[in-house]
This record gives C-alpha cells, structure tokens and sequence, in this order.
C-alpha cells in the first residue's frame, strides 16, 4: 500500500507534467497527423517537385528540338544518318562500334 500511494502522489504532483508528455507522445507519433507523418509527406513532395522540374525541363528540351527538326531539313538528315545509319545511294555505311566491358572481359 506505501508504493501505491507513494505513486499516487507523485502523479497527482505532477498531473500537469504527464498530460503535457502524453499529448506530446500522441502529435508527435502516434497521431493520423503526426509530427513524423508529416516530415515523411514534406520529403515526398520535395521529391515529387524535383520529378516535375526534371520532366519539364525534358519536355522543353524535346519541344525546341522537335522545332528545329520541322524548321531545318539539314537536322532531319543529320538524324536519319546518326540514328538510323540512312544513307544516300553513291555511298557506303560502315558501323563500328567500340566493344562493351562484358565482351573485353571475355
């Protein structure tokens, strides 16, 4: 019984103390909205805003080289011949390509 009410007195000493602790226990962690909850969320939307930058950026890169393709036919050759080894009939393509790690290691 001396335990008990030697407990009971320092919470009744202290009531103000503890309820502050469990409220702070509660927002901060355990809550729908909780203090932890909401640093993951802030660290998501700062990725998600970084994705966005970096496709926008992506589309305006392709948007002025789309442009240039429809304005400069010398660019649309340029391409046909890097990307698809197109070629005009007087000449030869030769593909020479430079050999990949696995097949050095081989």
């Amino acid at each position: 019984m001396g335990r008990l009410s030697t407990l009971w007195n320092i919470v009744r000493r202290h009531k103000y103390g503890f309820v502050i602790g469990i409220f702070i226990l509660l927002m901060g962690f355990v809550d729908e909205n909780s203090l932890w909850r909401r640093y993951h969320h802030r660290a998501e939307l700062a990725e998600l805003r970084a994705e966005i930058r970096r496709y926008r950026e992506m589309y305006e890169h392709d948007t002025r080289y789309l442009e240039e393709i429809n304005t400069n036919p010398e660019v649309l050759v340029e391409i046909a011949r890097e990307r698809y080894y197109m070629k005009t009939d007087d000449e030869d393509v030769f593909i020479i390509k430079e050999p990949d790690a696995d097949e050095e290691a081989e």
